[in-house]
């Protein structure tokens, strides 16, 4: 199978209500050893082919998470010149039981170490509000020394015209090495660029698909 690489760091956060929002930004915050990251788009498409392209990224996570790096996760992987930490994803099966997905993964930190089988389980899932907002959600269950935690939200709020706000939202905090490695520097080498690369790709998707209905 052929490797991937990413940072298993995405997958969104924090119940956002409905009103007038800023948007095409991203702000990091970091209190108690816990980073927040949030950006937000505005779309030009439907709520029906959002509603698609979010099944999709669900769908594609528990079953055929190789095929995100077509789209979702674009880019984002094979980045191993000019990053000073990659993952190197290895196999992801999905527990139907539990709802969670098992990842593997090599953990490399360019010109010091790299950490062989590091296991990452997380839980994903879709909600929608009777107010019409939708989230994909993700939890990470388990992550070995990597996250202490990792909660995260991609929040779809509709809009008039046909146009919705993104708005992906993380929290991470980082396990006892990363926390000493990693500092607010690198966190946006590390992390932030990928937080806006990864709610760009939704945003390209959607708009492409919109495109294509109409």
């Amino acid at each position: 199978m052929k490797q991937h690489i990413i940072l298993f760091l995405f997958f969104f956060s924090l119940v956002l209500p409905l009103k007038a929002l800023p948007t095409d930004s991203i702000w990091t915050v970091y209190k108690n050893g816990e980073f927040t990251t949030e950006c937000q788009q505005r779309v030009n498409a439907s709520g029906i082919v959002v509603s698609e392209v979010t099944d999709n990224l669900v769908f594609d996570f528990h079953h055929n998470p190789s095929h995100l790096f077509n789209w979702a996760l674009k880019e984002l992987g094979l980045q191993e010149k000019g990053n000073e930490v990659i993952i190197i994803h290895k196999s992801s099966t999905n527990d139907e039981k539990t709802g969670i997905t098992h990842g593997l993964f090599d953990i490399v930190i360019q010109n010091v170490t790299t950490f062989k089988n590091v296991r990452v389980d997380a839980k994903v899932g879709k909600t929608r509000m009777n107010n019409g907002i939708s989230k994909v959600t993700a939890e990470i269950q388990y992550s070995s020394f990597l996250l202490d935690k990792a909660f995260c939200v991609f929040t779809v709020i509709p809009q008039k015209n046909n146009e919705q706000i993104f708005i992906t939202n993380v929290k991470i905090k980082f396990g006892w090495f990363f926390n000493l490695f990693i500092t607010r520097k690198r966190y946006k080498s590390i992390v932030e660029w990928r937080v806006r690369k990864f709610t760009d790709n939704m945003h390209l998707e959607s708009e492409n698909r919109q495109k294509a209905k109409n």
